[in-house]
């Protein structure tokens, strides 16, 4: 009983550690990566055009 209970708590946290870098770095940086190429390639050609 006691090594199931610790396996599950195991995977929670792995799921916690998983989510964490998901939200934390993983989104942001593909969010400012998309902003950066929808500046670069409708923006400024519109702005300069």
């Amino acid at each position: 009983m006691r090594f199931k209970r610790k396996i599950y708590y195991r995977k929670l946290r792995h799921k916690k550690i998983r989510k964490l870098l998901l939200y934390g770095i993983i989104m942001p940086s593909t969010l400012i990566l998309l902003g950066y190429l929808v500046a670069s390639l409708i923006i400024l050609p519109a702005m300069a055009g």
